[in-house]
């Protein structure tokens, strides 16, 4: 039921909305035409002919607002006002034969008018469309690129660490190895067990002031050279 009635509003609301623009690009179209009907009125006694190309106008701008089906209704209404005001015999809607060729340029160029700018209102907004797509498709590489740019950041920095960790490891491990080759050299030199030759180191190290690095190869440095003189 929820459903139902959200689909209903859904719908009034589309046709509120057409009937909207019906109405206004309808009063387009009429406040144009009638703007160019006022004006041709008070420009006819400067010509000898009627001045309508301000019904082009107006049918060009019903055109660029409402498309072709409004243009077409501007052609209309303006063909309906130049019969009845400028084409003989006034206030009437018959035409003379003489003035029929003269009325039938009017509503083809009229008509030819609409054509050309409901097309170049098409062509521009296919030429907004298709670059508010470009826009979009840009603003997306950009953000997919700036995405793996950060991935490539934080894998960076990832390798930095763990080969920092490494290196710690490894620095580790060779003092270690250096540290437990030094206390074998003092446990056979000074006849003393593993834990005494480790404490003696770490009391050299505490004197010294020296890592037990350093300790260990020293003594591992000088037992090497008893051996050279031995």
């Amino acid at each position: 039921m929820p459903q139902e009635t959200t689909q209903s509003f859904k719908t009034q609301t589309s046709s509120r909305l057409r009937v909207g623009f019906v109405i206004q690009r309808s009063g387009i179209v009429v406040l144009s035409v009638m703007a160019a009907l006022a004006s041709t009125l008070l420009l006819k006694p400067l010509f000898p002919y009627p001045f309508l190309f301000l019904f082009f106008a107006a049918v060009m701008v019903s055109a660029w607002f409402g498309g072709a089906a409004f243009g077409l209704f501007a052609v209309l209404f303006s063909t309906l006002a130049v019969d009845y005001f400028f084409v003989p015999p006034f206030h009437s809607f018959l035409i003379n034969a003489t003035d029929t060729a003269y009325f039938i340029a009017f509503v083809a160029s009229a008509a030819v008018a609409c054509w050309v700018s409901a097309s170049k209102r098409e062509s521009e907004e296919a030429l907004r469309e298709a670059r508010d797509q470009l826009e979009a498709r840009v603003s997306e590489r950009t953000a997919e690129l700036q995405k793996s740019i950060a991935e490539l950041q934080e894998n960076e920095r990832r390798r930095e660490q763990l080969e920092n960790e490494k290196s710690i490891l490894s620095g580790q491990l060779e003092t270690r190895k250096v540290v437990e080759r030094a206390k074998g050299i003092l446990q056979r030199e000074l006849k003393i067990g593993e834990e005494e030759a480790y404490r003696t180191m770490q009391r050299q190290s505490q004197q010294m002031r020296k890592s037990m690095k350093e300790i260990a190869d020293a003594i591992i440095l000088n037992d090497e050279m008893k051996r050279v003189s031995a």
